[in-house]
């Protein structure tokens, strides 16, 4: 039987084996955690199976993130809703 926890910042459903952070005895999604700044914008990335950036900044609902990319590095935007 799966196991439900709920956000305890947006109440999204979050199921057993899906990542989540632990904060003030409440569990969190990884989209409320990374806009109240528990998880930094590289890991919110990996976490989606997005790897191939080497730095990732999260402002105003978008991360902003940068792939090496011959000698410089390309620079992709990504909006979180």
């Amino acid at each position: 039987m799966a196991n439900f926890k709920e956000c305890g910042i947006c109440g999204k459903i979050i199921e057993d084996g899906e990542p989540h952070i632990k904060y003030e005895a409440q569990h969190v999604c990884c989209d409320c955690a990374l806009k109240i700044g528990l998880l930094p914008a590289i890991d919110w990335l990996d976490i989606h199976g997005i790897g191939i950036y080497e730095k990732a900044d999260y402002e105003n609902g978008v991360i902003t993130a940068y792939q090496k990319w011959g000698r410089g590095y390309r620079k992709d935007e990504i909006k979180i809703e």
